[in-house]
């Protein structure tokens, strides 16, 4: 994999995909909801890989393992985005889609 490459998240137990589309969270953040889906042809569930920014890294270079990602939704253009807001179904963390070009911050950095 490398920067730019288009991949699909997949849970190997259950064989669903990360998956989001431009529909808020009704509670917690408000942002663009993420969960799972079961079609292998979902549209709504491919993410292009990005560096983080003010890096060296450039499209078509490698990823090494531990290197911090970025995950940008291909419909929407939002990041996979991380923070403190209880998630609405489990009360566990929420993930969410959130920012864009030139909005980005560590909530979106993933590993």
């Amino acid at each position: 994999i490398s920067y730019g490459s288009v991949v699909k998240l997949m849970h190997e137990r259950t064989k669903f995909r990360l998956h989001s589309h431009d529909v808020p969270y009704g509670s917690g953040s408000g942002q663009q909801s993420v969960t799972s889906f079961p079609n292998v042809d979902d549209a709504n569930s491919y993410w292009i890989v990005r560096p983080q920014p003010d890096t060296s890294a450039k499209q078509g270079h490698a990823i090494t393992p531990g290197t911090i990602v970025r995950l940008q939704h291909m419909r929407t253009r939002k990041w996979l985005h991380s923070h403190l807001h209880a998630s609405p179904i489990t009360g566990n963390l929420e993930v969410s889609c959130f920012g864009g070009e030139g909005e980005s911050d560590t909530g979106d950095y993933w590993m």
